[in-house]
């Protein structure tokens, strides 16, 4: 769903809301609306993992998006073993785009 905000520019704080499944499994590893509250980083700058820097910088606030980051856009070679993320799991994400400052 096109949210009908602005478009987000690199080095723009985001405001999000967001809940990261395994392709692998459909389990959810991560979740902000578990979580409590939205997530805050910087875009477009390496403070996130590159398939996010890329996939939402250029969308439009108040979008809803499905975003698949393959291994080497997420975690890469190392994974995340805090999360269960291994090297190779591609990782699908339900991102609300709140708002861009």
């Amino acid at each position: 769903m096109k949210g009908k905000g602005p478009a987000v520019r690199k080095g723009q704080l985001l405001a999000m809301h967001y809940e990261g499944v395994f392709w692998r499994n459909g389990q959810v590893f991560n979740s902000s609306w578990a979580a409590g509250g939205p997530y805050a980083a910087q875009i477009g700058t390496g403070q996130v993992m590159k398939g996010w820097d890329q996939a939402l910088v250029g969308q439009t606030v108040g979008s809803r998006m499905l975003v698949v980051v393959p291994p080497a856009l997420g975690y890469g070679s190392k994974g995340l073993a805090q999360a269960g993320i291994k090297a190779d799991d591609t990782l699908v994400f339900v991102i609300d785009l709140l708002g861009a400052h």
